[in-house]
């Protein structure tokens, strides 16, 4: 008889916790995953966003995280949303470059 090792527990136990994890929406509010992307702007301030890829029945999008705590989906290649990365990914590394902070 064989048993199941720790690799493979770890291997299952790391499936269920993908598999019940969400990271997108329907619409343009944050639930399950992004199944449609909206097309306006927002003047909500900006704080952090996640890449999705495009696995039906989600499409491909970035969700962006407001400092409200809110997350909207907005299309991948619009040329406003690549540049507010940009302008997050300067953000955090000039933030590591500073080092931590004493608060």
């Amino acid at each position: 008889m064989t048993t199941c090792g720790p690799v493979t527990k770890s291997l299952l136990l790391l499936a269920v916790v993908v598999a019940l994890t969400g990271q997108g929406s329907a619409d343009e509010k944050l639930s399950d995953c992004c199944k449609k992307v909206a097309r306006n702007l927002i003047t909500e301030t900006i704080v952090d966003y996640i890449e999705q890829k495009k696995i039906l029945p989600c499409v491909n999008a970035i969700i962006f995280k407001m400092e409200s705590g809110r997350s909207f989906c907005f299309k991948h290649d619009e040329p406003w949303v690549r540049k507010k990365i940009r302008q997050l990914r300067a953000t955090k590394r000039a933030a590591l470059a500073s080092g931590p902070s004493l608060l």
